[in-house]
């Protein structure tokens, strides 16, 4: 992987400061220092100096786009990448990128290029930082669109400050050397004003002096020198769908800066369904604080107070942000107390910070805040008509039931509703029961004067008693929908990981969470897993093929910066699909393109939610591809293994026969040796056991080929079981001499249908198997008898130690021989033996011998031994 590139930004107060001719100056020297050199993009405005600085450089030429109002022409970012210069001049780092573009923002494509090696100059104001656009608006009345993290200058390499006097800057303006556009002169006015640009270069000089400073801690910290003073200060601030949030968020980030301390964004969900338009807001935001460096912690809770002290209580906070708040007094009725005087109360050792909203946030607050009705308007009437059909039930039963039950009864209809309606409906039933029982039925009648203080507490009483219960009502209900969403989201993680437990493969774990992801969250996906070998997506998708737009771009680059990419986010937004990193331990290992059905972005709690899910399925994915490798290199060892002793068996079972013909051939050679009779004629037979000994080895070899391959057929005949052991025993003449052989046949034996070949080359391999562990002079025995009517035995003895008891299971496995085994032989024999028993529809097995050796049972069934 390449280093990553060196960042140098030429740093100012506003334009005309010089920064694009400062650049173009260093780009100059840099040039004639023998480095290789490009021009991304530059705007010289036509400025005579400054182009003239351009004289040498190469200049990578624009990318058009096409599009109905016109051509459009864009840093050619691929053109960049595919040259790979030393240095890159790059101006104008806030620029928005035109559509189609692949990132919006012309300062990712600067963290593209240094990403990729390659060292970058660019230009910026001050007038372009996040944290500064609210200050910039105070001072100048502009609204800035354009603006890059302060992280782009936090992380820079170096800065040179392009610092010039207000005076100088306005002389410039008014000899033309400005460029303003024909459209923005009326503002430019008001802009360039002496008092502005003081702010403004002030606003500069102040930035730079704290990247200086930020610095030299550094130095100091990697010098390990000490310092007077070391923060331990964290700030938290409470983010919404709210305007202000903007502002609350520049301002911690600007607070966390100058403390040099950590900052995060809390997001409480509050149960409530929100609109399209504040879900859009609050997303904004929080892609707003994470752009700038915050932590994101989103949160359930019915209570935004709790909600934020516990968070911070969990992440040892010691300021907390908050904006001033415009609730409504009913709102904060029975909660006590607005937002604000509630943190301040309960947050013990935190600090608070209430921020001031700016005034289009505040006149937008004075206009709508009002109280918000959230229930149904026909909850609203329900509440209205309910006291009177009360009323109207127990109006003729006043005098009989009297007043103090009727209230009591109308206390039990608040409660029957409180299961119905929200809090706004019972606040207004409990002031409806109020009016009609003080009117109806608290003398005097049809007034609302109450002469006994009995009465009055009564009536007073049950209005107090029916708020308080609506607003626990409403809180066990808010309660309930949190537990809801909670066990919902507990719910579908639960699915997913019962799910993929039960996977088997890669492709089964994708068809599983396809499954889950269009069951939980209507959405469609599709998986590219990085090459093994190279730094690449494979070209084999896994789900949903279909939604493979041709978008590799995407993907990897998803995949290669560990982002997200793709539809919904700032980096090639006109993909349709949006792309997530599959992340394991060790890196990405894949991404997932998600397609949502309803094209509809989702909100951060359920972003949130996705994310985890995302999360579960590649820890299943890494688990398969795991397990796969595991497989694969347990095969690979395998195959080695049994490569070797192959090689190693035959090798050494050959050498012995070529060894003997190769002696003989040269015997025969000699003529005073090959004249003699009796030499030739013991040439002859060792040339012949050599030559029987390597046919055998050739004939293991190639009955084992057969088998494994699935082509061992039988060729049925009738057999007598006297005329095989004949056979066998007439093949081995020569292994047995010296051997004693006793033969026991049941009379009467009954014939059996089997392959004649097949089943004497089973025979003799047990025969020559026990010949080689009998020792010399030893005792081959061999019987045949029936077991039971269905049954015919085989069995061959030896009287040699017989093998260790643990041995016995493993006898009749390829190339097993056991321990103390004589050297020589493949321990192919028995397991070849063993297959065509098994053809036969038999059963083979050995056991020890109670008097020493090893006995060896083959059992055939008598009435059907085999089949073709």
């Amino acid at each position: 992987m390449n280093p990553k590139g060196h960042l140098k930004i030429f740093f100012g107060m506003c334009a005309g400061a010089g920064k694009t001719y400062s650049m173009l100056k260093a780009a100059q020297l840099a040039k004639a220092e023998n480095k290789d050199v490009v021009i991304g993009f530059v705007e010289t405005h036509r400025h005579e100096e400054t182009e003239a600085l351009l004289k040498g450089l190469e200049i990578i030429p624009l990318k058009k786009m096409n599009y109905p109002e016109g051509d459009l022409e864009e840093m050619d970012l691929a053109a960049l990448l595919t040259r790979r210069p030393q240095i890159v001049v790059v101006d104008e780092l806030a620029h928005t990128n035109v559509p189609g573009s692949r990132h919006i923002k012309r300062y990712q494509d600067v963290l593209e290029i240094l990403e990729q090696g390659i060292d970058v100059y660019t230009a910026v104001s001050v007038l372009h930082l996040e944290s500064r656009a609210g200050t910039v608006h105070e001072i100048t009345g502009l609204k800035i669109t354009e603006t890059v993290p302060d992280s782009i200058l936090e992380n820079a390499d170096s800065i040179e400050l392009i610092d010039i006097s207000p005076d100088e800057l306005l002389k410039r303006v008014a000899d033309g050397k400005v460029f303003i556009p024909e459209n923005a002169e009326q503002t430019a006015e008001g802009f360039f004003r002496k008092g502005n640009l003081i702010a403004l270069r002030e606003l500069s000089l102040r930035l730079t002096a704290e990247l200086v400073d930020q610095d030299l801690q550094d130095y100091m910290h990697a010098k390990n020198i000490l310092t007077p003073w070391r923060t331990t200060e964290k700030l938290m601030v409470a983010v919404g769908p709210s305007p202000s949030s903007e502002k609350l968020i520049r301002w911690t980030r600007r607070v966390a800066f100058n403390l040099e301390s950590e900052w995060i964004a809390v997001s409480v969900d509050l149960g409530k369904q929100l609109s399209e338009k504040s879900r859009e807001l609050l997303s904004k935001n929080l892609e707003l604080a994470k752009e700038l460096g915050a932590k994101i912690i989103h949160i359930a809770d019915n209570d935004v107070v709790d909600a934020l002290l516990k968070v911070a209580k969990e992440n040892n906070v010691s300021q907390i942000v908050i904006g001033k708040t415009n609730e409504h007094p009913l709102a904060t009725l029975f909660s006590g107390g607005n937002l604000v005087d509630r943190l301040i109360r309960e947050s013990d050792n935190v600090d608070i910070y209430v921020v001031k909203a700016d005034k289009e946030v505040q006149l937008h607050r004075r206009i709508g805040g009002k109280l918000v009705l959230t229930s149904k308007w026909h909850h609203y009437l329900v509440a209205l008509i309910a006291p009177l059909v009360v009323g109207a039930c127990c109006l003729p039963f006043r005098e009989t039931i009297g007043y103090q039950n009727i209230g009591l009864i109308y206390l039990f209809a608040l409660s029957l509703l409180s299961l119905a309606i929200g809090r706004g409906p019972l606040l207004l039933a409990a002031l409806a029961n109020f009016v009609v029982w003080g009117y109806f039925f608290i003398p005097p009648y049809y007034t609302f004067q109450v002469h006994s203080s009995h009465d009055l507490f009564s009536l007073f009483g049950n209005l107090v008693i029916a708020l308080v219960s609506s607003a626990l009502i409403n809180r066990i209900r808010k309660s309930q929908i949190g537990l809801k969403r909670n066990q919902d989201k507990i719910t579908i993680l639960y699915s997913l990981l019962e799910s993929l437990n039960n996977s088997t493969s890669i492709k089964d774990t994708v068809a599983r969470a396809r499954n889950e992801l269009n069951k939980f969250f209507d959405a469609d996906l599709v998986v590219y897993l990085k090459s093994a070998t190279e730094n690449r997506l494979e070209q084999k998708a896994y789900g949903n093929t279909y939604l493979s737009y041709n978008d590799y771009d995407v993907a990897f680059w998803a995949l290669e910066h560990q982002e997200m990419a793709g539809k919904f986010t700032s980096t090639m937004p006109n993909c349709p699909l949006q792309y997530f990193p599959l992340m394991s331990p060790h890196g990405a290992i894949g991404v997932m393109g998600i397609s949502y059905k309803d094209g509809k972005r989702l909100g951060q709690d359920r972003l949130q939610l996705l994310r985890t899910f995302i999360n579960q399925v590649a820890s299943s994915i890494d688990r398969e591809i795991k397990a796969e490798t595991i497989k694969q290199n347990l095969i690979h060892t395998e195959s080695e293994k049994l490569f070797q002793t192959v090689l190693n068996t035959v090798s050494h079972e050959l050498k012995t026969p070529i060894s003997v013909i190769s002696q003989s051939v040269s015997i025969l050679k000699d003529e005073k040796m090959g004249s003699v009779p009796e030499v030739r004629e013991q040439i002859c037979e060792e040339l012949q056991t050599a030559s029987g000994r390597l046919g055998f080895l050739v004939e293991n070899i190639l009955d084992m080929s057969r088998i494994e391959s699935g082509y061992l057929k039988l060729k049925m005949e009738i057999c007598d079981i006297n005329d095989l052991i004949g056979i066998v025993l007439q093949e081995l003449k020569n292994e047995l001499k010296g051997f004693s052989i006793n033969i026991t046949v049941q009379e009467n034996l009954p014939m059996i249908q089997a392959d004649m070949k097949l089943l004497k080359q089973a025979m003799i391999n047990i025969v020559h198997n026990s010949v080689n562990y009998s020792g010399e002079n030893g005792t081959i025995g061999i019987k045949a008898k029936t077991s039971g009517a269905d049954k015919l035995v085989i069995e061959i003895s030896d009287s040699g130690k017989g093998v260790p008891p643990e041995a016995l299971a493993r006898l009749f496995d390829k190339f097993y021989r056991t321990p103390g085994s004589k050297a020589g032989g493949t321990g192919l024999g028995l397991t070849i033996t063993k297959a065509i028993v098994d053809a036969h529809q038999g059963r083979i097995f050995a056991a020890n011998k109670a008097s020493g050796g090893l006995k060896t049972s083959i059992e055939l069934p008598l009435e059907k031994s085999g089949g073709n």
